[in-house]
């Protein structure tokens, strides 16, 4: 019962240094100062750090470890936005119109994506250019626990010669998106595009630039989100307690 009393206490502890970050006005400077505009989404640095203040989805000054392993003292939560329909209508919107002009060049049989909050990218998605273009949505397996993807879908998910954009919420070091790639391969389909609506790479992870120079490869925003290894982390060389994102208040 102690344990589940300081969780409780640390995530009310995290609820209320996000509210304080919100209620000051230089809330507005600092998401501009860590966005930046995607040549592949019409939305503007102004829409980005909008959906970031309304859903307070980005969390400063704190020690967080993310699911690669990573420690990061500002730390972007897809869950927050996905809470809000209106936000999560206005990326998918401009998803969309990416998936349209790649069908210029492709046919596009389908979206595989994790059985996260991503999945609502993916069907808002299918849902808007339907009338244009008839996509399927296919869930790859999401463990909510550790955060990884699972590679078991049923055998005629993907059939042999499809055409799959792989899509994830965010991504740092591009893992995700390569496995839901992998998935679409090992079931004899092709990748013709991948999205996310998010990069917090920081460029620190040459791997996103190998899939970017392999795929048409769609992100709304870069965020700078500086992601260290234990050894380096300036917040655990100052012996500051960390979170892990499974804690973040949503």
């Amino acid at each position: 019962m102690d344990m589940v009393l300081e969780k409780h206490k640390r995530i009310a502890e995290l609820a209320d240094h996000r509210r304080k970050i919100y209620a000051n006005a230089s809330v507005e400077g600092r998401l501009h100062a860590i966005v930046e505009e995607s040549p592949c989404s019409s939305l503007s640095k102004h829409d980005v750090v909008g959906i970031f203040r309304d859903s307070q989805a980005v969390l400063f000054d704190t020690h967080v470890v993310v699911v690669s392993g990573h420690h990061t003292a500002t730390y972007l939560g897809f869950e927050a936005i996905s809470r809000d329909p209106h936000l999560l209508s206005i990326i998918s919107r401009d998803m969309g119109q990416w998936v349209l002009g790649l069908g210029q060049h492709h046919r596009i049989d389908g979206f595989l994506v994790p059985a996260s909050d991503a999945r609502l990218l993916a069907e808002g998605m299918a849902t808007g250019i339907n009338s244009r273009m008839s996509v399927r949505v296919v869930h790859a397996p999401f463990d909510a626990e550790t955060g990884k993807i699972g590679t078991d879908i049923s055998a005629d998910a993907i059939r042999k010669g499809d055409n799959f954009v792989v899509i994830n919420d965010v991504t740092a070091r591009g893992n995700c998106v390569n496995k839901l790639g992998t998935i679409v391969k090992d079931h004899g389909g092709h990748v013709v595009g991948m999205m996310v609506f998010a990069r917090r790479d920081s460029g620190q992870f040459p791997f996103m630039d190998d899939l970017m120079s392999q795929y048409p490869f769609y992100y709304g925003t870069k965020v700078k989100m500086p992601q260290y290894e234990i050894p380096d982390c300036p917040n655990c060389q100052r012996g500051e307690e960390f979170f892990s994102w499974r804690e973040m208040p949503v």
